[in-house]
């Protein structure tokens, strides 16, 4: 099985690289789990709503997706492995894209570090799901980054759309941005986690940037960062213009917007175009914005921390679309 490497980071963004975009879910359950539809019916509701690649992830189980109707979909086995491990006595969730059917899975009472490992070792991708929903700590989230490109999970739901609606803990960029701030060098992915218990669909996905649309190439893209996450609005080019006196300079265009952020760690890290939020008119947009980000001052007791900037950009219903980190030391 070949074991998927993430990509070195770089000032490359996904605007920049050949291949196609593809929408896609990432978390979905079914009556393979504790899902309400059948696996047809999910692949059914995706393909009718503009979907290009569906990954179903029951719970400890593979759902083997060969004999669905993929509708034109793209469909990825993979699933959603409980593990132990949490320092305060959390479980993790880990989602494992493009997992062979029928593989045995590790026991839900092994621990994260070692049922991480083995995703990978069959050629998964492997993020970690709704850390803040699981009660995970920023140690807990570290713990599952490897600097060895072959192990380690590649990232963490930053958005996850039913945990949001259930209980308003469905949103992690605080622990993304603490983590990447220590050194994780990982992605973001935003997902629905449909149960169909409630509204809980259409409001998290990804847009891939691939060159085919199959399990291993969204696989590939998704280890390398090649995508942005999103509830609402798209993200159509993200340029890095370079660096001026020290700042980090980045061109980003978009669907309507109400705002567009250049982010990272810390209280200055930040720099934004309010330029319809200005205007005082309700509904007023933008669609495009250069912004700059200079690197942080070092921390008192000398040592450096990671420097990166990622893009956000929120329209009027609050919904955000956010680029995966562009790391500048």
């Amino acid at each position: 099985m070949q074991r998927l490497d993430r990509a070195a980071p770089s000032h490359t963004t996904p605007w920049q690289v050949p291949g196609q975009w593809y929408r896609g879910a990432l978390h979905c359950h079914t009556t393979e789990s504790d899902g309400q539809p059948t696996p047809q019916q999910t692949v059914d509701w995706h393909a009718a709503n503009g979907y290009g690649f569906l990954a179903i992830t029951d719970h400890d189980r593979v759902t083997d997706p060969a004999g669905l109707d993929p509708k034109g979909l793209c469909l990825v086995p993979s699933t959603e492995l409980t593990a132990a491990g949490g320092e305060l006595g959390a479980a993790y969730h880990l989602l494992g894209i493009n997992v062979p059917p029928g593989t045995t899975l590790p026991s839900p009472h092994t621990l994260a570090t070692e049922s991480v490992s083995f995703l990978r070792s069959v050629g998964a991708t492997v993020f970690i799901a709704h850390p803040y929903w699981s009660g995970l700590t920023s140690a807990d989230l570290l713990a599952l980054w490897s600097d060895d490109p072959q192990d380690g999970a590649l990232g963490m739901e930053i958005y996850n759309g039913a945990s949001h609606l259930e209980t308003q803990k469905g949103d992690s960029h605080a622990a993304w941005d603490e983590t990447l701030a220590r050194g994780a060098r990982w992605w973001g992915i935003a997902t629905d986690d449909t149960h169909w218990g409630t509204l809980d669909r259409g409001l998290g996905w990804v847009v891939v940037r691939a060159p085919t649309a199959t399990p291993a190439a969204i696989a590939t893209a998704l280890a390398q960062g090649h995508f942005y996450a999103s509830s609402g609005p798209e993200l159509r080019q993200i340029e890095v213009l370079g660096e001026e006196d020290g700042a980090l300079r980045i061109h980003v265009e978009t669907s309507p917007c109400a705002a567009i952020y250049l982010l990272a760690y810390g209280d200055h890290d930040s720099a934004y175009n309010a330029g319809a939020i200005a205007r005082g008119e309700l509904g007023a947009t933008i669609t495009e914005a250069t912004l700059s980000v200079s690197p942080p001052p070092a921390p008192a007791d000398g040592n450096g921390r990671t420097w990166y900037v990622r893009v956000q950009a929120t329209d009027w219903q609050r919904r955000s679309a956010w680029s995966n980190p562009i790391f500048a030391s």
